[in-house]
């Protein structure tokens, strides 16, 4: 008997109680609801009828459900690779680290995603300076346990992040930093048009300035203008020299600082560390990798890689033909012997074994010269263990050829790459095929080179000359991994101060420290169908296309990069026109930030309206604007039990509550966009107050755009105002004394 696998736990007596319970709210007329009553036949043969329904629905197989979830676009996620931010130490002299070093936390290895540059260098002090004062932000800055303002709460214009460094950054050298901000992640969203700007300068000497503040060359700024932390990089186009800084006036240093050009800031970027010789490291180990090059069709064409692998791994080196396939050429010690038809190259490294190697090849007299074309030669690295692994079998020419991978535990499908190898000539030398991954066949025709690999299983799978060709019959091994990548899930969210093992003996000769100072974050495994089933039905709900009021207020609370504190939609209206306008939508928005009324900046509105204006109806009309802010003082005079007389301070309390712009903890909400603030609501609010009497005599006064005082003395306020308090006077008098 099949397994029930239930997708709806109701029962047949679940939905005739459900149905009954919801007879009085929809058709109150309805009071027979006895048994012989035809509509409760009806009730029960219809619970029968999607109990049935349900029964059948249960029994779909996997197999199914993925179909069901592709129609939707949506596939269980693979297990994701976590990273991690790893300072490095102890660096005696410049040294540039390749991409792929490996360092090793437990039995967890990181690569370096991209080549790292570190410098003999140390952060000696920080100095923030504004306009009202100048702070050292040193021992801050070296715990990295008590975050500060790098312009100040204000953050106003011409502040000022003073960084020194303890000796020169040689002219043309490029310098990063890693700046991690206490108010979040790395921001990830391209779509963030940033207020703010910020610039950086350095002290140095040039023929026409002297010594002074002198501008250094941006190469990178992920911080966005210090939005979010991450990596800012540029480039020491003049001299630096030493100079004094207050509050740090011991001695001259060399000092770079960043000036807060253009103000905008929603929220003051505080800093938790400024960090030197920083990079970040993913969760991953890569045994071999692909490296491809456009072929120059010139003599003496040379391919440059710097990489790990490239440095210390084997070589194979490959030219694709005119019919699509790969030809793999030959190594030799030099060109002496070779003849203008060699298929060969020579191997030359820049510095010894540890430098970058360079692959040339010969000038058509000697060796032969690769075609030209677009990505038509390329370098297979691989490691020194994995040599063997890669060789993972050869095709028998038989349909639905599987192979289980028990050495290779890769955990993404795009973690792995093929090439098959096809028998050519009379000698059967192998040329070589890309074959591509699929997460099945169903599309796959009788030519296409497609596999199917399955990460949980380590199962390979070929097609069957219909669903997918099949690899090419051979006597040796032809199945070639050209890609592996092992690494992912949640053991890569390690401890900090794991990170500190250099995989590789040779960079232990370089004496060089590394400590990852917070947790690796993103690792995960991968995802369940069942919670891949539980996900879709999460974000069926959720909304992409802005149709409704709804829609609108949901897609502008998630804009990626932002903080949104409220947002309000308003119908039929565009500013500066008379109501209505037809096809035309408004949306308020409220930043999150320090003061009681957040004001959006530019950047802020402007990315907010990019995020909506892709989610829009093509005929609506969207405008993002900030919001009106009305200032409402409540003078008031109440009567009070006598023992109250001190209290005063509660009544201001209640109302500053009830006319804030904004959420509070405790559940408190903020004060409705454009609604009229009645002096009844006033009323209640004072008379809820324990102690108060009663309320004598009460006025309203407001500031701000384009509210009105009715003839009652409430404040009718426009429909993108929302209110604040302002200092209310509040003058009791003991019921003793009436």
């Amino acid at each position: 008997m099949l397994p029930r696998i239930p997708l709806d736990d109701r029962t047949f007596e679940n939905i005739v109680q459900e149905s009954r319970r919801g007879i009085p709210r929809r058709l109150p007329e309805w009071t027979d609801e006895n048994a012989h009553d035809p509509g409760i036949t009806f009730v029960e043969l219809f619970a029968w009828l999607s109990e049935m329904q349900q029964y059948y629905l249960s029994r779909v197989p996997e197999r199914n459900v993925r179909k069901f979830l592709e129609l939707l676009g949506i596939f269980p996620r693979e297990a994701a690779q976590a990273e991690a931010d790893v300072t490095f130490g102890n660096v005696r002299e410049p040294v540039t680290l390749p991409a792929g070093t490996k360092l090793q936390a437990e039995d967890q290895v990181f690569e370096t995603t991209e080549a790292v540059k570190l410098l003999p260098l140390e952060i000696e002090r920080i100095v923030t300076r504004t306009e009202k004062e100048t702070s050292d932000r040193s021992a801050s800055n070296e715990r990295g346990n008590v975050a500060f303002y790098a312009f100040g709460r204000e953050a106003e214009a011409d502040s000022r992040l003073y960084i020194a460094f303890d000796r020169e950054v040689e002219a043309g050298e490029s310098l990063s930093l890693y700046v991690k901000l206490a108010d979040g992640e790395e921001t990830k969203a391209g779509g963030i048009i940033p207020s703010a700007r910020v610039s950086w300068k350095a002290y140095g000497w040039d023929e026409e300035n002297g010594n002074s503040w002198l501008p250094l060359e941006l190469v990178e700024d992920g911080t966005l203008h210090l939005t979010s932390s991450g990596r800012i990089a540029f480039r020491v186009v003049s001299p630096m020299r030493p100079v004094i800084v207050h509050p740090a006036a011991d001695r001259p240093r060399y000092w770079i600082c960043c000036i807060l050009e253009e103000a905008g800031y929603e929220l003051p970027p505080r800093i938790d560390q400024v960090l030197l010789n920083t990079a970040r490291l993913r969760q991953r180990d890569t045994k071999s990798e692909q490296m491809t090059f456009d072929g120059t069709g010139l003599a003496d064409q040379e391919l440059e890689a710097d990489s790990l692998l490239a440095r210390c791994g084997k070589l194979r080196v490959q030219v694709r033909q005119s019919d699509g396939r790969w030809r793999e050429w030959r190594e030799v010690p030099d060109f002496a012997l070779a003849d203008a038809g060699s298929e060969v190259y020579v191997v030359e490294r820049e510095s010894g074994s540890g430098g970058a190697s360079r692959v040339r090849f010969g000038d058509g007299v000697r060796g032969a010269i690769p075609g030209e074309g677009a990505g038509n030669v390329r370098r297979i690295h691989c490691s020194e263990d994995f040599a063997e692994l890669r060789w993972i079998g050869r095709s028998n020419g038989l349909p639905h050829q599987k192979l289980r991978l028990y050495d290779l535990p890769v955990k993404r499908r795009d973690g792995l790459r093929l090439q098959v190898g096809v028998p050519e000539g009379k000698d059967g030398r192998l040329v070589w095929e890309d074959w591509e991954p699929v997460s099945d066949f169903d599309r796959s025709g009788p030519l296409d080179r497609h596999y199917r690999f399955d990460p949980a299983t380590g199962e390979l799978t070929f097609g069957n000359d219909e669903r997918g060709a099949i690899p090419a019959l051979a006597a040796e091994p032809n199945l070639c991994v050209t890609v592996c990548e092992f690494g992912g899930g949640e053991r890569g969210n390690i401890k900090p101060g794991l990170l500190n093992r250099w995989v590789m003996e040779e960079q232990d000769v370089l004496l060089l420290t590394a400590d990852n100072l917070d947790y690796g974050f993103g690792g995960a495994e991968a995802e369940t169908l069942e919670e891949c089933v539980e996900r879709a039905r999460t974000q069926w709900q959720v909304p992409y296309c802005a149709v409704t009021d709804e829609d609108y207020v949901r897609i502008a609370m998630d804009t990626p990069g932002l903080k949104v504190s409220r947002v309000h939609v308003i119908p039929n209206y565009a500013p500066g026109r008379e109501r209505p306008a037809d096809g035309a939508v408004t949306v308020v928005v409220v930043p999150k930030g320090l003061s009681e009324t957040p004001v959006p900046s530019a950047g802020f509105l402007a990315t907010v309206a990019k995020h909506l204006d892709d989610r829009r109806l093509i005929t609506t009309e969207v405008h993002v604007v900030a919001p009106d802010y009305v200032k409402v003082t409540v003078h008031a005079v109440v009567v009070v039990e006598p023992h109250f007389m001190e209290e005063g301070h509660r009544i201001v309390a209640a109302l500053n509550r009830l006319l804030a712009p904004l959420d509070k903890p405790g559940g408190i909400q903020g004060w409705p966009f454009g609604r009229t603030v009645h002096k009844g609501d006033i009323y209640g609010a004072i008379s809820q107050v324990k102690g108060v009497a009663y309320v004598q005599d009460l006025w309203l006064d407001a500031e701000g755009t384009a509210v009105r005082k009715s003839a009652g003395g409430d404040l009718e306020l426009p429909e993108t105002a929302i209110v604040y308090s302002g200092a209310h006077r509040v003058e009791l008098i003991s019921s003793a004394q009436l």
